[in-house]
């Protein structure tokens, strides 16, 4: 029922858009978005690693250096078009690109030695939104919306092995996926200059079922010989989100917004091809566990504020 219901919503959408995001446009507009993100995020990528490796009997540390800021974070726009038909104000269409990048570092630990490993990690998102506003009171607003979300993870890592045995590594894992969720935003005006607002991604994937791909090589040489670790297959995710903010007219048309985000986007992959070698020979229990590391419900985790800015060009 409660798909059905906002399936009937977004349906509307797309055929029919006052004009509010944030707070309240006046007429036809293009809303103009920028913020940074300072906080902490933590891939998937890191529990795949840790159970990659348990096999070998070496034990990964936490990664390190999740923290950080990014500049390029929910840039872009949002068209609204002004309906004013009764409680349906407006529809809107809407992108936004995201880019996350860190530098990780961690040790692991094995019987008679110590790995010391970093890696250099991006993350991109972008999201076309399409909704509806709905307004029960004049400063009360319900936004409805699907979000079509396309993501990409790439990992290059390199290892140094010290004991014995001795070895040198390279790791690279990328992942891409496209995948349709069903949010909601709601908006409360205090006054004519700020905005209490709050966002949610609710459930998906819906109607556009998830696909991607996943890819992921470990190869190592050894002081008595080498490794490779290997795993090719499709990749599917879901996100589940929270965002609570406020905004305020600093000038004329443009806004100063600041909010807590909050994500789980949960990933894995699908029907992945794994093989673990050691030398020319497989490794039947390395083979299983790279399967079972790629398979696995992991999430890629984000926390922390956004402030940015709006600016409002009328149409």
């Amino acid at each position: 029922m409660k798909r059905s219901l906002v399936f009937f919503l977004i349906v509307i959408s797309l055929f029919t858009g006052s004009v509010f995001a944030q707070g309240k446009v006046e007429g036809n507009a293009l809303r103009i978005k920028g913020a940074s993100f300072l906080g902490s995020l933590r891939t998937d990528l890191e529990k795949r690693n840790f159970y990659s490796d348990i096999v070998g009997l070496e034990y990964n540390q936490d990664w390190q250096g999740n923290r950080g800021t990014s500049l390029i974070n929910d840039f872009g726009f949002d068209y609204f078009h002004s309906l004013n038909a009764g409680i349906l104000s407006n529809v809107f269409l809407g992108l936004h690109l995201n880019r996350f990048t860190r530098g990780y570092e961690w040790n692991s630990y094995y019987a008679t030695g110590l790995g010391i490993k970093e890696g250099d990690y991006r993350l991109l998102y972008s999201d076309i939104n399409l909704g509806i506003t709905l307004s029960p009171s004049s400063n009360f607003r319900i936004l409805p919306k699907y979000v079509i979300r396309s993501l990409s993870q790439t990992f290059e890592g390199n290892y140094l092995g010290i004991g014995g045995p001795s070895y040198l590594g390279q790791d690279t894992k990328t992942t891409s996926g496209t995948s349709g969720l069903v949010g909601v935003g709601f908006e409360f005006d205090l006054n004519d200059r700020a905005t209490l607002f709050a966002d949610f991604l609710l459930f998906g994937p819906f109607l556009l079922n998830s696909t991607g791909t996943y890819n992921s090589e470990q190869f190592r040489v050894y002081n008595n010989g080498f490794g490779l670790n290997f795993a090719n297959g499709g990749y599917t995710f879901y996100s589940e989100k929270i965002s609570v903010g406020g905004s305020i007219v600093v000038l004329p048309k443009l806004r100063l917004f600041v909010s807590f985000e909050r994500e789980n986007m949960t990933a894995k992959a699908k029907s992945p091809v794994a093989l673990s070698f050691y030398g020319d020979t497989l490794d039947r229990v390395g083979t299983l566990m790279e399967f079972v590391s790629a398979t696995a419900d992991h999430q890629i985790a984000m926390s922390g504020i956004k402030i940015g800015v709006t600016y409002d060009l009328n149409l």
